[in-house]
């Protein structure tokens, strides 16, 4: 036999079909498989608390910010005026990396979510009108961001 006889032999050949059985088993499974989307009630996403939260420690850290002038200390020991505070000049986060921790199915929803991972540096700067003295604070920091997904 040479290749051509074997090539024509194998675009002759076709797959059997499903038994009908097989057809019903699997219509019954997708079925029982989606009954969770019809259910009424639907819960919020599962990654909407912890955005709430982080947007609580947000707001927190955005007051303690802007009363942390007001608790400076001049050198003197004597509470500083309004003059010597530091006024802020800009915030800055740069995303370092993002790293995919693929698509997961929620456990309660079932719903995919794609998982990433975001290693990112903020930088904080202010400066001391008095001097032009400028404070520069970097921070690390590490998220975990779970996204809907929606295939269409």
């Amino acid at each position: 036999m040479n290749d051509h006889d074997i090539e024509s032999l194998l675009t002759s050949l076709s797959p059997a079909r499903p038994s009908a059985a097989l057809a019903q088993s699997v219509d019954r499974e997708l079925e029982s498989d989606l009954s969770w989307a019809r259910a009424p009630g639907r819960r919020s996403p599962r990654w909407l608390p912890p955005v709430l939260w982080s947007s609580m420690g947000a707001a927190a850290a955005v007051l303690l910010m802007s009363a942390i002038p007001a608790l400076m200390v001049s050198p003197g020991g004597a509470p500083a005026t309004q003059t010597s505070s530091v006024m802020p000049v800009s915030t800055i986060r740069e995303v370092v990396d993002a790293q995919d921790e693929g698509i997961r199915y929620n456990d309660i929803s079932r719903l995919p979510e794609q998982h990433v991972k975001l290693v990112s540096m903020e930088r904080h700067a202010w400066i001391d009108p008095r001097d032009g003295a400028r404070i520069t604070v970097e921070m690390p920091r590490e998220d975990s961001v779970v996204l809907p997904v929606s295939f269409q």
